[in-house]
């Protein structure tokens, strides 16, 4: 809900964004396009491929998490099977930890990425071509018909790319950040102790 709710926040930024950045309009300026924006299509404008926006961002958080986690587990268990040199099986040496979350990250991002892009592509169409694509159902539609299926993967490898760095990037740094704030938490406590 918290994802669905930036999503509906950022929702102007995201549609003068989309529309400034394409070669479908001509705007001299961010502001010239959101008073384009709002002058032919009003308010609802700037809100324009919300739904496909929302569809796309609470399933893409939840799935992380979940693979994130998984991930995190099993790559965990994995290399304290196979410990690298100088390791004891059960240590998680920083540098092994940031390795574990890192790659998790990437490959969450990955797989989530790649499940909700058909909701990103429809959101495209939809905030570039509203006039075109009236609702996210007559968008999918129309995309599968005039395009074909694989129109629904369209962008993916950028996405994909971008999202997998910066959520591992993200998510690295806050689990090293836990990390060592507990070790610090323990230290303290033993001194005390």
């Amino acid at each position: 809900m918290a994802r669905v709710g930036a999503g509906l926040i950022l929702m102007p930024m995201t549609v003068i964004k989309v529309r400034y950045e394409s070669n479908l309009y001509a705007y001299k300026s961010i502001v010239g396009a959101g008073k384009d924006i709002l002058s032919i299509e009003g308010i609802k404008g700037f809100f324009s491929g919300f739904g496909a926006t929302a569809i796309r961002d609470a399933p893409y958080a939840g799935l992380y998490i979940l693979f994130y986690e998984q991930l995190k587990k099993r790559l965990s268990r994995l290399s304290q099977t196979f410990p690298l040199s100088g390791q004891t099986p059960n240590s998680m040496a920083g540098s092994k930890s940031a390795s574990i979350n890192f790659g998790s990250g990437v490959i969450a991002a990955g797989l989530a990425t790649a499940i909700t892009n058909p909701f990103d592509a429809i959101k495209t169409r939809i905030q570039l071509q509203p006039k075109e694509y009236r609702n996210m159902f007559h968008a999918a539609s129309k995309l599968v018909r005039v395009d074909g299926f694989k129109s629904l993967f369209d962008g993916l490898g950028l996405r994909m790319g971008r999202k997998a760095i910066s959520s591992a990037l993200a998510w690295t740094v806050y689990e090293e950040l836990i990390r060592r704030a507990e070790m610090t938490w323990q230290k303290t406590q033993e001194g005390v102790l």
